[in-house]
């Protein structure tokens, strides 16, 4: 018996994250001194607690009562822009009339066309409203032809306010602690492997009930976290196949 092969790589940050903590969690409860790996499995919480302390570093910022203002004043932002153009896309002068639809027609090729932008999420919000700002340059004269760069302008500061609210928490959060997810990850991954490597070595030389013990509720978590990167990849097929199936 022996711990499974598992390939981390596929699963996400989040995902990553939790299957070493429950890993981690086994090798104590087991108690790394018992399975004789003490040594690897600090370097392995070393790992662990070093790679938590880099995700935190570049995790979406908490909606703090002052970034909850400033993304609520640019949805107001956005909604206004969106409801402004429609407007003028049912004016009785053509030449307003077709204005605004060329300047609907970019904002219906963004996500910002869904509904509520909020549904976004903050930080696709952020990066779907700078794309559309980009994409409308070309269209001044539109804009200025039905009045809109006013409201424009207000989508483009209010985002920009927000923007620059999460720019200075990833700084000031940098500056606890940097470093690089992808990099904290490989560490972490090399630390694990590590320290099954050693148990399975060992376990295959002695036979121990207290390895064999532990293989067995290892082997539970690595089934648990194959069985999510499976169904999530099961998931991405089946949507590729219905929007396929759609077209």
């Amino acid at each position: 018996m022996k711990v499974k092969s598992f390939y981390l790589p596929q699963l996400h940050n989040g995902e990553h994250a939790a299957f070493h903590e429950e890993s981690l969690e086994q090798l104590h409860r087991a108690d790394p001194a018992q399975l004789n790996v003490t040594e690897e499995v600090a370097t392995y919480g070393n790992a662990v607690n070093e790679q938590k302390l880099t995700m935190d570093v570049f995790a979406a910022s908490e909606l703090s009562p002052e970034s909850a203002r400033r993304d609520r004043r640019r949805d107001l932002a956005c909604s206004a822009f969106k409801a402004y153009l429609k407007v003028y896309a049912n004016d009785e002068d053509s030449v307003l009339s077709e204005a605004a639809e060329r300047l609907l027609f970019v904002v219906r090729k963004s996500a910002l066309d869904v509904g509520n932008p909020i549904h976004l999420g903050l930080v696709k919000e952020t990066v779907t409203i700078n794309s559309l700002l980009r994409n409308l340059e070309p269209f001044g004269a539109d804009i200025e032809r039905i009045g809109a760069t006013g409201r424009l302008n207000e989508l483009a500061a209010a985002n920009r306010s927000f923007e620059e609210l999460q720019i200075e928490r990833n700084l000031e959060k940098a500056g606890k602690h940097s470093g690089n997810v992808k990099a904290a990850r490989v560490v972490t991954d090399a630390a694990y492997t590590s320290v099954m490597e050693r148990i399975n070595a060992q376990a295959l030389l002695q036979g121990d009930e207290i390895f064999d013990a532990f293989i067995r509720k290892q082997n539970v978590v690595v089934d648990k976290y194959a069985a999510i990167a499976a169904q999530r990849r099961g998931n991405a097929k089946k949507q590729k196949v219905e929007k396929s199936n759609n077209e």
